[in-house]
């Protein structure tokens, strides 16, 4: 689409294309998007043109953008520390000679890594690896920062505090990330899909347990010293937050009818009753 991308423009270059094939939409089973108003409006959407054409059309919304909207859950405190990372991966990324620069440097103090990660909101994935480097390389960014004299930078990669919080972000989007990428692949299927989901939800209880018990192992990027209430309070509202989150938008994912799918002993054997036949005899004459 060049110009707008309305469920209508959307809808006219599909149809057109259809009829140039001499396909109708009754060949058409099911529409996956991602709940835009564009796609699922019930004016002029995408969903709601097509099922014009047959009214048969199923309609879901994308498994995988689901589970993206529940890594996107995310408090106030949370945010601020996301949005100072975008602000600093941007203030080097957006000038190709700071680009540049920052290479050399990371080079100069051979490090592992020598370039950031762009965060965009399109490819959310990126998300938890735009966090991981930053954190991996915030000894060469506090030497850059120092150097173009850019205080403000500064002082949040020298504050514990911050830090703290850019820690567990980075391995809570590492472990929320592996899920997704896991869901994705032609061996896939929607009870695969829902287990790992439900294993998500199962671990995310456990690791409200052990961090009330000031156990942080599951985060290897968050180092903790000592007690820190502070720490464990933003730690357990983002882990009920993402519960909240999976129950908010997978609303009745119940595949307990389907578990004899994945374990075939589960599968419950009826009884058959025959009427055993009589013995024929047969009598040449």
């Amino acid at each position: 689409m060049k110009e707008t991308t309305t469920g209508l423009d959307a809808f006219n270059i599909i149809d057109s294309y259809l009829k140039i094939l001499n396909l109708s939409w009754v060949y058409c089973y099911g529409i996956c998007t991602d709940g835009a108003p564009s796609m699922i409006g019930s004016i002029k959407g995408f969903v709601t043109l097509a099922k014009k054409c047959d009214k048969n059309i199923l309609a879901t919304h994308c498994f995988l953008h689901s589970e993206a909207l529940v890594a996107k859950t995310i408090g106030p405190q949370l945010k601020n520390v996301l949005d100072d990372v975008v602000k600093m991966v941007n203030f080097i990324k957006m000038r190709p000679l700071k680009t540049r620069h920052f290479s050399l440097l990371c080079e100069a103090m051979e490090s592992q890594f020598t370039k950031l990660i762009l965060h965009t909101e399109v490819r959310w994935l990126s998300r938890g690896k735009v966090l991981s480097r930053v954190h991996e390389l915030k000894n060469e960014l506090i030497v850059f920062f120092t150097l173009e004299n850019v205080p403000e930078f500064c002082e949040l990669l020298t504050n514990e505090k911050w830090l703290e919080k850019l820690s567990y972000l980075a391995d809570i989007f590492s472990h929320l990330n592996q899920i997704n990428s896991s869901m994705q692949g032609p061996n896939e299927n929607i009870l695969a899909s829902c287990s790992k989901l439900f294993t998500l939800k199962d671990k995310l209880k456990i690791w409200k347990k052990r961090v009330q018990k000031n156990q942080f192992d599951m985060f290897p990027s968050l180092s903790v010293t000592e007690e820190s209430y502070e720490v464990m309070t933003f730690i357990m509202e983002h882990l009920t937050a993402l519960e909240e989150s999976i129950d908010e938008y997978f609303l009745n994912l119940d595949i307990s009818k389907y578990d004899w799918i994945n374990d075939v002993t589960k599968l419950k054997w009826k009884k058959i009753s025959f009427t055993p036949l009589k013995k024929v005899i047969k009598i040449e004459l």
